[in-house]
């Protein structure tokens, strides 16, 4: 009896673990290999970014926003395994877009907590609802050729350091 209620429960784990990736997919609409669109990016501090004019650079687009506590960890590494690290790297660009319903809390949450990186501000989801439908914090890289080269959805640590790995892998490719 037990073992039939354990195969059940784990039978009904892992259909739940299956659609919630397959629904993370399905949410996903640039997969690797699709060309980002030539977009028009405009910061925080007014300045304007064009997606189109960064190819040849390795680019992190990352989503998130200050409401979400996945997000806030990930921020916090951003800055300093990221911004940091690829500080002299001019062959790479990150893009943080936040998706909050006002800039100014986003701005107040930079300041609040000494972050220095850029941010794109995304309220009304323009810009996200293009790489994707829903959940953040996400992660697309972004190749030389202007290519998706993977993309990461949710927040570990893990996670992140393969991001990490990942894109010193990109720079390193000539």
């Amino acid at each position: 009896m037990k073992k039939i209620l354990f195969l059940m429960f784990a039978a009904l784990f892992g259909c739940g673990i299956a659609r919630a990736q397959s629904d993370v997919e399905a949410s996903t609409c640039l997969k690797e290999g699709m060309e980002v669109p030539a977009v028009t990016v405009r910061m925080l501090d007014g300045s304007i970014v064009q997606l189109a004019e960064l190819k040849g650079k390795v680019v992190l687009v990352n989503f998130w926003a200050t409401w979400c506590p996945p997000c806030r960890k990930e921020i916090a590494r951003m800055q300093k395994d990221v911004v940091e690290r690829f500080a002299g790297e001019e062959d790479f660009v990150l893009l943080a877009v936040a998706i909050d319903d006002a800039s100014k809390t986003v701005k107040s949450f930079m300041e609040r907590n000494g972050y220095t990186f850029p941010v794109a501000f995304d309220g009304g989801q323009r810009l996200y609802r293009m790489f994707a439908e829903k959940y953040v914090p996400r992660n697309f890289v972004i190749g030389r050729d202007g290519k998706v080269a993977f993309y990461t959805v949710g927040y570990t640590p893990e996670e992140f350091d393969a991001l990490i790995g990942d894109i010193d892998a990109l720079l390193k490719e000539k």
